[in-house]
Parts: C-alpha cells; sequence; structure tokens
C-alpha cells in the first residue's frame, strides 16, 4: 500500500512539473504582415446615404419567385453542395483525429495457452505428457505530454484547415447561387430573344405580301422582294440557334440542380425586363469580411503558422509516460499454479542529435509554405477589390448604355413608320421601307442584348460582393 502512495505521489510530482512546463514555449512565430493596403472606399461604386443592401439572398430583387425558386432547388440538391459539405465532415474528423494526440492512449492486451507437451525419454521409462495452461491479461497506456505545444499547435493547425474547409462550403453557395441566377434569367433573355425574333418573322412576312402585291401591281421591283426574302431566312436560320442555345441553358440550369437534363420543366413566357439597382453602402472593409474566399484565406495562413510551430518543436527534447498493469497465471499438470499481478510505470525522453538537417528542412518548408499562404491571402484581396471595382463600373456603363439603346430604339421605330408613310406617298422605294424596318428590329435587339448584360453584371457584382450565403454550419444544411 505505501508501495502504491509512493508511486501516485511520483506521479502527482510528474503532472505538477509538466503543467508548469507546457505554458513556457521558447518560440514566438508570427505570420508575416499582410502588405494590402485596403481602401476607405470603392471608387466606382456611385456615393449615396442608404444603408448597406442586405445581400444574404440578393435574388430577391428581382421579385421573381421561379427566380427564387431556381436559386432555393440549386442550393438544395447540387452535387457540388454535397461534396464541398463533406469534405466539411472530413475536416472535422481530421480535427479529433489531432485533439486526441492530446490525451493519452490506454489499451487492453490478453494472451492465452493451451495444450500439452512430450517429453521423450532415452531411458524408455513410462512417457510423461503434462497438460498446460494459462493466461496473461493486462492494460497499457501511454502519454506524451505537450510540454512546448507542438500538438497543440497541430491542434489549432488542424481547427483552422476546418474553419477554411466551412468557409469554402459558403464559397460553393455563394457559387451556386450565382449560376443558378445567371442561368435562370439568361433563360428568360433567350425567351425574349425568340419572341422578338417571331415578332420580326411576322412584321416582315406582311411586309413582304404587301411588296409582292405592289410588285404584281408593277409599282415594286424583283430586287425589293428578294431583299426582303434574304431577310426573312436570315431571321428563320437564326432561329432554331437561339432554341438550342435555351436548352442547353435549361439542360445546364438541370444539372447544376441535381436534376436529370431532361428534368427542368417548361418556363413560362418571360415577364417584363426589370433589374434591381446595384447594391448600396458596401465598404471594402465590410466586403472583405462578407467573402468567404477571403476568409478561407485567412484560416489557411492560421493553419500554416500553427503547422510551423509544430514542426519548431521537433528540435526540442520529447518525454513520456508509459504505464503496464498486468495479471497472469500458468498451471502445469501436476505442478502447482503460478499466479501474480504486477503494474509497470516508466518516463521516457528523445532528444534529436543528428537528423542530417531533416527537421530544420522540414521547418524551412513549413516557413515557405507560410508565406505563401500570406502571399494567397494578399492575392486573393487585391482580386476581390480589383472585381467590385469592375463590377460596379460595368454595371453603371451598361446603365448608361441603356438609356442610349432605349432612345435609339425609339427613334428608329419612329423612322420605320415615316419611312412607311412616305413610301405609301410615293416618296421613297420599298427598299427604304425594308432598311428602316430592319434598323427598328436591330435597335430592339441591341437593348434585349444590353439588358442581358446588365442582369449579368448585377449578378456578377453581387458575387463580387460576397453575397448569396449565410452564417450557418454546413451540418445545418
Amino acid at each position: 500500500m505505501g508501495n502504491r502512495l509512493a508511486r501516485l505521489a511520483r506521479m502527482g510530482g510528474i503532472a505538477m512539473a509538466v503543467g508548469l512546463v507546457a505554458g513556457c514555449s521558447p518560440f514566438h512565430t508570427r505570420a508575416p504582415a499582410s502588405r494590402v493596403t485596403v481602401p476607405a472606399r470603392f471608387t466606382q461604386a456611385p456615393a449615396t446615404a442608404q444603408p448597406a443592401t442586405d445581400l444574404t439572398r440578393w435574388w430577391e430583387a428581382w421579385r421573381d419567385p421561379g427566380l427564387t425558386q431556381a436559386v432555393e432547388t440549386a442550393l438544395a440538391a447540387s452535387p457540388d453542395i454535397r461534396m464541398a459539405r463533406d469534405r466539411v465532415r472530413e475536416a472535422r474528423a481530421l480535427h479529433t483525429v489531432a485533439r486526441s494526440a492530446l490525451y493519452p492512449t490506454v489499451g487492453a492486451t490478453g494472451d492465452m495457452l493451451g495444450g500439452g507437451m512430450y517429453w521423450r525419454n532415452p531411458d524408455n521409462l513410462p512417457a510423461n505428457d503434462p497438460g498446460t495452461d494459462g493466461h496473461l491479461a493486462g492494460i497499457g497506456a501511454s502519454w506524451e505530454p505537450d510540454l512546448f505545444g507542438g500538438r497543440h499547435a497541430d491542434v489549432k493547425a488542424a481547427r483552422a484547415g476546418m474553419l477554411a474547409q466551412e468557409e469554402y462550403f459558403h464559397g460553393v453557395q455563394m457559387v451556386i447561387a450565382a449560376d443558378a441566377a445567371n442561368d435562370y434569367l439568361q433563360i428568360r433573355g433567350l425567351q425574349r430573344q425568340i419572341a422578338l425574333t417571331d415578332q420580326a418573322l411576322a412584321t416582315l412576312g406582311q411586309l413582304r405580301a404587301y411588296g409582292q402585291a405592289r410588285f404584281t401591281a408593277g409599282q415594286a421591283t424583283t430586287a425589293d422582294v428578294t431583299a426582303i426574302d434574304r431577310r426573312l431566312s436570315d431571321l428563320r436560320a437564326r432561329r432554331p440557334m437561339l432554341v438550342a442555345q435555351l436548352d442547353l441553358v435549361r439542360r445546364r440550369l438541370a444539372v447544376l440542380s441535381g436534376q436529370t437534363p431532361e428534368g427542368l420543366p417548361e418556363l413560362p413566357p418571360p415577364p417584363a425586363f426589370f433589374v434591381p439597382a446595384p447594391p448600396a453602402g458596401q465598404m471594402p472593409d465590410t466586403v472583405l469580411e462578407r467573402r468567404p474566399d477571403i476568409r478561407a484565406r485567412r484560416d489557411q495562413v492560421d493553419a500554416a503558422l500553427n503547422r510551423l510551430k509544430s514542426a519548431k518543436t521537433d528540435l526540442l527534447p520529447r518525454f513520456g509516460l508509459e504505464f503496464f498493469g498486468g495479471d497472469g497465471r500458468l498451471r502445469f499438470d501436476g505442478i502447482p499454479g503460478i499466479s501474480g499481478t504486477g503494474g509497470l510505470i516508466a518516463l521516457t525522453s528523445y532528444l534529436p542529435i543528428f537528423t542530417a538537417n531533416r527537421i530544420q528542412a522540414r521547418i524551412h518548408a513549413a516557413d515557405a509554405r507560410l508565406d505563401a499562404a500570406v502571399a494567397g491571402y494578399d492575392q486573393t484581396i487585391l482580386r476581390a477589390l480589383a472585381e467590385v471595382e469592375d463590377g460596379y463600373e460595368n454595371r453603371l456603363a451598361l446603365d448608361g448604355r441603356d438609356v442610349e439603346l432605349t432612345r435609339a430604339m425609339r427613334q428608329a421605330g419612329q423612322v420605320a413608320q415615316e419611312m412607311a408613310g412616305l413610301y405609301a406617298g410615293g416618296q421613297r422605294t420599298l427598299g427604304d421601307v425594308l432598311q428602316a424596318r430592319v434598323q427598328a428590329l436591330d435597335a430592339q435587339g441591341s437593348v434585349l442584348a444590353n439588358q442581358d448584360a446588365r442582369t449579368a453584371a448585377t449578378i456578377q457584382l453581387a458575387r463580387a460582393l460576397g453575397g448569396g450565403w449565410q452564417q450557418a454550419t454546413p451540418a445545418a444544411h
């Protein structure tokens, strides 16, 4: 009993010494500072006193239930979302593995034997074949106290890697929402282009019938009718390509939403064109804090820093505690059984003396990875700032272009009407009327194309500003 108390006292003293030394790491490693100076505001963003636009569910600003359904379906069923969620689960498991190194390892062992032995007697005495049986069982435990913080640094690195994967999951959410919205609104734009093409075919068809009647009456030439036919052929050739492109985008949206390419139902006719105003009140510091890719880069820097700390502790001695407690019995036929219980506790140590610079090389590699992680963080910040500036400038330029294109479309329509009146009065030819009608149709097509570009620019801007994801753990999704 006294020996056991003495052992416990020695173990308590060792544990106290471990606790005193554990907080005393000789390394004060810090990550290199970022070289990027974040501006106070975006130069291309319009100045406004409005509060910052909430970008969590930016697609709802279109006020289109179909768009909201398309985005939510993609976020719920996209295979990319599932894969990103599984990577988070893997990172969490690896974090648990890293944490397990901080605790003792305990295991049970057991051996059993039984049988007989045959001894050859040279004097031809009666053979003796005694039977034997026995068992040996015990519990072993080992623990390496983290005196200099290397294992704790590994745990922090694993946790930072887990957080980076969670941010990657949020980034995938952001991309899927933007892609689904872009595909859906591109489908709507293609529907408008097809409708405009059908309207142009009908208009030119009427003009062709009118021209043929005037040609029969001797008031138009063959060239006038042929020019109309050529334009009709161009439009008829363009329509199947628009339909094919529409079907391609529909299939892409279906696959993005986890459905078969044929699974997306036909959409009803598109509503009138609408695009929300550019997001207001966005500041660089809040945008950079919101964007998941920058948050993930920050976590990667943290992980690289802790891996470097862990690598440096390999230069220091390591200590370990090992314990084995066992119980056994061995019996021979005719011989009294031998049994007993015992235990063994040992303190182990290891100090690297010569490793052919292996440890130093690992430290240099970890230091290089840390510097590369900081450089990647800076690069991501710079790209994010440029994306936002480009997004605002592109959207505002397209808005200004829309004003001019709309004015040109109205003027072209007015010219077409006036040209038809002049032709009826004999002051213009049928070719002049056809040219005016074609220019009016082209002006409408330019307006539609610019509307699609404004839609795409708005989506890209919302994505550049870091919208489209929610602060929730992947398991909640």
